[in-house]
């Protein structure tokens, strides 16, 4: 079941994965998403260390993700990743497993599922989101990828996307996601998220996090509209404090 979301600064993990991402700006970036508060951080590997150190004693988070962004690594190697991972320390609390698109695509639904049940048993402890990418899918592909997942013990979450797909998740996609699963797993909506705006659409469409570059910008927005209010409710509506 997905995390109760306390904030909405808790909604979005916060991420900075351009291939050029230099570290004097990785660095800043990780204290402008401590400020921000968001749920959690995510930067490129060798600079993810940096992450964990900073966010001990906060609130924040590190995560990371394996098999990212097409998915065709090795189980074998997707397991090596996360175990590393781990091992960075008890401030990363998130693996985010790319799953494998080709396999899904040519029907192989066997290995698909094998795979993520094989990468997120050992991920009992922590929170375990798996990428279906549906930029690539057909609504029946993502349905039925969805209804398998939700049968996965310890997956947490199903996230639309890594970012680096062929298009921005949409809210039709959030909705077929919602009805596969109902309310036994969380939904992150990754890829394309850039405005307040169109968070409220996909929280009314069913999503409950995200995965977004522009957290920091959409945290902000939301806190000069809405000074009074410590999050937005399923319907999009301001909720107050207390």
């Amino acid at each position: 079941m997905p995390e109760t979301i306390s904030a909405f600064s808790k909604r979005f993990d916060s991420t900075l994965l351009r291939a050029d991402a230099t570290r004097h700006e990785v660095e800043a970036f990780i204290e402008r998403s401590i400020e921000c508060d968001v749920r959690a951080i995510v930067v490129p590997w060798y600079l993810m260390p940096r992450v964990v150190r900073r966010v001990a004693g906060t609130t924040v988070r590190a995560a990371y993700g394996t098999g990212f962004p097409l998915g065709h690594d090795t189980t074998e190697s997707k397991a090596e990743t996360a175990r590393r991972a781990r091992e960075l320390g008890p401030g990363l609390t998130d693996i985010d497993i790319t799953a494998n698109i080709s396999a899904i695509k040519s029907g192989d639904w066997d290995y698909f599922r094998n795979e993520i049940d094989v990468l997120s048993q050992p991920l009992a402890d922590l929170v375990c989101k798996v990428i279906i990418e549906v930029c690539y899918l057909t609504p029946r592909e993502i349905a039925t990828a969805c209804r398998m997942l939700a049968e996965l013990p310890y997956v947490d979450y199903i996230k639309t996307g890594t970012g680096f797909g062929t298009r921005a998740t949409t809210t039709e996609d959030v909705k077929i996601i919602r009805e596969a699963l109902g309310d036994r797993k969380g939904i992150k909506v990754s890829g394309g998220v850039k405005t307040l705006e169109e968070v409220r659409q996909f929280l009314a469409a069913g999503a409950d996090i995200f995965g977004s570059s522009s957290a920091i910008a959409i945290c902000e927005q939301f806190r000069r509209s809405y000074p009074a209010a410590v999050d937005l409710d399923a319907d999009g509506v301001p909720r107050p404090a207390g």
